[in-house]
């Protein structure tokens, strides 16, 4: 594409105005022949400090208005281009290159601390049942038409999702199903969608190293639902946020264990075998079944039905897609008899998780979590307390321990425990071995691997070292 093309209205060289462009970039790292490169701050590093070692793959740099002085510094021999409000300039460019139209599908945003990906992939599931074409964005993978991709962050940044637009409107998919963090929103990710349904999971401590505190993480939150006051919003107002959220929306569908919801979940039955619960909507009662387990998938069962029924698809249709639905990797994932593997790593989720388990029969529990590093500090005594009280025995050990000493983050959790019904093991994979050996003896227990879920990697310093609770449990399984 020609930069004048991406530029309308902007004052360019004729020389420059035809300059062929095969793809915007905005990382040094991965610049390829032919882009059309940004120079954005606020990186991580100084990002001027790179651009001569580029400028040979790049057919023109565009820098901000304000960076002239260090853009000169660096002698560069590829065209710039000066710009007045970068940001701005860049996702218009974006857009257009890769010509995004949010109209072109229908967005689907689900926000919230815990629940997003289940709800999603929930969705994703059903509107695919329902003979609808749909795409999938969130946490573990990146799904479009039949394609996979990995996921390097729940909420893809605007480039990058507009790549993934351009790809999906390929494969022709109406819907696109989107988890949308806390993170996404504060950074602009999601700048120029238009979602049609905006649905809240609930709200509970997460991310208080970035947020710094709950209100601030609510308003990240609530952001999603004031930036698309045109959407339907699908909200839990079980939750005590969730009763916050809906104040000054235009259009809400609530739903709930409460009587004054929408739809509403009544006589649950908790089970080793899934969920049953009754669902009234206007006076109708419907039987739902699932195989999801845990009192909360309950909740983001009612979501992820709400929404689809919101599209205007039949209720009965949406409830017998429910009972195929086989669950979500690393989410209450039973990986070998009474051994699951579970993304849980805040103090809420922990709770739920271990609570899940005594829910459906369990007596006894084994739990084996550690605290991620470089993160939320004061969570780690919190989970440590909830685990002395709710199981039996616990193995604290590692998780994604970055540039903290792994040691270090196991003490703080273990300053949460009261008594002896713990062992402190940094090391996972020995930890993991430990702890399936100890359920191996005692056929009554189940033991819960929490805090990686899907995950197949450690973070140690910078690197992403291969490992995956499940394979580790695998293994275990078979040499014994």
């Amino acid at each position: 594409m020609e930069l004048k093309k991406i530029f309308p209205g902007q004052k360019l060289d004729k020389t420059i105005r035809i300059l062929s462009v095969k793809n915007i970039n905005d990382d040094s790292r991965n610049a390829a022949l032919g882009d059309a490169f940004f120079i954005l701050e606020g990186k991580a590093f100084n990002v001027f400090s790179v651009l001569k070692s580029i400028e040979r793959k790049v057919s023109c740099f565009i820098a901000d208005n304000k960076s002239r002085r260090e853009v000169a510094s660096c002698s560069l021999k590829a065209p710039v281009i000066f710009v007045n409000n970068i940001d701005a300039v860049y996702r218009k460019a974006v857009d257009i290159f890769y010509g995004f139209n949010s109209r072109n599908f229908k967005f689907i945003g689900i926000t919230g601390t815990k629940g997003k990906t289940t709800t999603a992939f929930l969705l994703y599931h059903l509107l695919n049942s329902l003979g609808q074409k749909v795409s999938l964005l969130g946490t573990i993978k990146y799904v479009i038409g039949k394609k996979e991709y990995e996921a390097t962050h729940t909420t893809p940044d605007y480039l990058r999702s507009r790549r993934i637009f351009s790809e999906i409107k390929k494969q022709n998919s109406k819907y696109i199903v989107m988890e949308v963090s806390s993170h996404g929103i504060e950074q602009q990710r999601v700048s120029g969608i238009n979602f049609e349904r905006c649905v809240f999971t609930n709200l509970s401590r997460e991310h208080l190293d970035y947020h710094k505190t709950m209100n601030n993480y609510f308003a990240a939150k609530r952001k999603l639902f004031l930036q698309n006051s045109n959407a339907i919003s699908i909200i839990n107002k079980d939750d005590k946020y969730g009763s916050r959220m809906i104040k000054g929306l235009k259009k809400v569908i609530t739903y709930g264990a409460g009587s004054k919801t929408d739809f509403i979940a009544k006589g649950i039955i908790l089970s080793k075998a899934g969920v049953r619960f009754k669902l009234y909507y206007k006076g109708k009662e419907y039987d739902v079944k699932s195989k999801l387990l845990g009192r909360h998938n309950v909740f983001n069962m009612l979501a992820a039905i709400a929404t689809t029924f919101s599209l205007g698809f039949s209720l009965d249709d949406i409830i017998k897609y429910v009972a195929t639905f086989k669950g979500v990797e690393g989410r209450l994932e039973e990986v070998s008899d009474g051994i699951f593997v579970d993304y849980a790593h805040s103090p809420d989720s922990l709770k739920k998780a271990l609570l899940s388990l005594k829910d459906i029969g369990y007596k006894k529990i084994i739990c084996l979590f550690g605290c991620g590093g470089n993160r939320d500090k004061g969570k780690r005594k919190i989970m440590g307390n909830i685990a002395c009280r709710l199981s039996d025995f616990t193995f604290i050990t590692s998780d994604n321990p970055r540039h903290e000493n792994p040691l270090d983050i196991c003490r703080q959790i273990e300053s949460g425990f009261s008594g002896k019904k713990y062992i402190l093991i940094a090391d996972r994979k020995d930890a993991i071995e430990k702890a399936v050996e100890m359920k191996r003896s005692q056929h009554e227990a189940c033991l819960i691997i929490a805090g990686k879920g899907h995950e197949n990697y450690q973070i140690i310093g910078d690197k992403k070292i291969p490992f995956k609770d499940k394979e580790i449990v695998k293994t275990c399984m078979k040499l014994c």
